[in-house]
């Protein structure tokens, strides 16, 4: 009972959170701008302390780079993470991804993911983003809420010589040398309230100091229709504020760009097959995703030219049960389509043993710089001071 009606407040939490309001007298929304003040209040105390140096920040003996953000929710950072890992073995370096492993059982412990070759643990003990990113083999992930400890970690057992935190920007008791800050390009500082009111953990002002570059995620490819006017000019008010106040910093614009990971035929068990990027054009399809920003999928689906008929919605970093994956499979018969759609993120956490009764398509994001040679060259920069 307890659970439901935790669950129910989460929602509507969310839910205010999101949305641009005026909170009336007496409101629950006012209770929440209360709440945002003592969170607020406590953020610039805890920064105050490590700036003053009362509380330390501890470094690492190699560069050390993160990705992160300061709105609550999904931006990006770690298809980011991936972007710079592999950039940076291009450069010729040793890079290892550090996670935090955030709902894996393996938080509060130190462990490897994969070495680049291998991997050593599942999405159940990772956690669903690190173990995303080892299934690709191209560079190592460690896991741990430690960073520090992650990153001494990866030097000595990875001999790693460039260290990479995936959502590292608030992990302010390990210093960095290269501090890339990202916005959502629709929504970069939400209804520009702090949690839980609002989604920002910090506002510009609070972290123009610590970064070191400002990166626009998913920014449309298109020019945008008419209809889009409205929201555009809420975006501009949004990039204006953040521009204004970080300014001095160098900025990059990127676009998110869906490729088809896997295309499975149903009854099949799980096997590479290659997929063609046409596989999705008109087919009818239930989509299921527990990321950030669900939303966001069913606009990827409707580019990729899928129709689609429904959506199963579940929470960001959601572990999926059998009963869930009866759910799924019942709903597909149910609705009577002829396709499955999920993220790559989502698919990872499926398992290889299951029967899908429907082809399922499984849908993976890249980061596309809108000048790769730009950001190169500022990285390579970076590294050489």
């Amino acid at each position: 009972m307890s659970d439901s009606w935790f669950s129910r407040l989460e929602k509507k939490i969310t839910r205010i959170s999101d949305q641009d309001y005026t909170p009336g007298f007496f409101s629950f929304e006012q209770l929440l701008v209360m709440a945002s003040g003592v969170y607020r209040f406590g953020s610039e105390l805890r920064l105050s302390l490590y700036r003053s140096g009362v509380l330390k920040s501890r470094r690492l003996p190699c560069f050390v780079i993160s990705i992160g953000n300061i709105m609550a929710g999904g931006v990006g950072k770690t298809p980011m993470a991936i972007c710079i890992a592999e950039l940076l073995i291009k450069m010729g370096k040793r890079p290892v991804v550090i996670s935090r492993g955030y709902k894996g059982r393996l938080e509060s412990e130190v462990g490897i993911v994969g070495d680049g070759e291998k991997i050593f643990l599942d999405a159940k003990t990772a956690g669903d983003e690190p173990y995303m990113m080892a299934r690709r083999k191209t560079f190592p992930v460690v896991v741990g809420r430690d960073r520090y400890a992650a990153g001494k970690f990866a030097i000595e057992q990875l001999d790693a010589n460039v260290i990479v935190l995936d959502d590292g920007f608030a992990h302010v008791s390990l210093e960095r040398d290269l501090n890339i800050l990202l916005f959502d390009h629709d929504r970069p500082l939400g209804n520009k309230r702090m949690l839980p009111a609002g989604r920002l953990r910090e506002t510009p002002a609070m972290s123009k100091n610590r970064a070191h570059a400002i990166v626009f995620t998913r920014c449309p490819e298109k020019k945008r229709s008419k209809d889009q006017d409205g929201v555009d000019q809420k975006n501009r008010v949004g990039q204006k504020t953040i521009l204004s106040q970080c300014g001095h910093l160098p900025f990059f614009k990127t676009c998110h760009t869906p490729y088809l990971s896997q295309m499975l035929f149903r009854q099949k068990k799980i096997k590479t097959v290659l997929p063609c990027p046409d596989s999705l054009k008109d087919r009818h399809g239930l989509l299921f995703s527990g990321i950030a920003n669900n939303k966001s999928f069913r606009k990827t689906a409707v580019e990729l030219g899928v129709k689609v008929v429904d959506y199963l919605e579940f929470k960001d970093h959601y572990m999926y049960t059998r009963a869930d994956i009866l759910l799924i499979k019942k709903r597909a018969r149910d609705i009577g389509t002829d396709l499955i759609v999920t993220t790559e993120k989502d698919w990872v956490k499926l398992g290889d043993d299951i029967g899908w009764d429907t082809d399922l398509a499984v849908v993976g994001i890249k980061i596309r710089f809108e000048n790769e040679k730009v950001f190169e060259r500022f990285i390579e920069s970076r590294l050489n001071q």
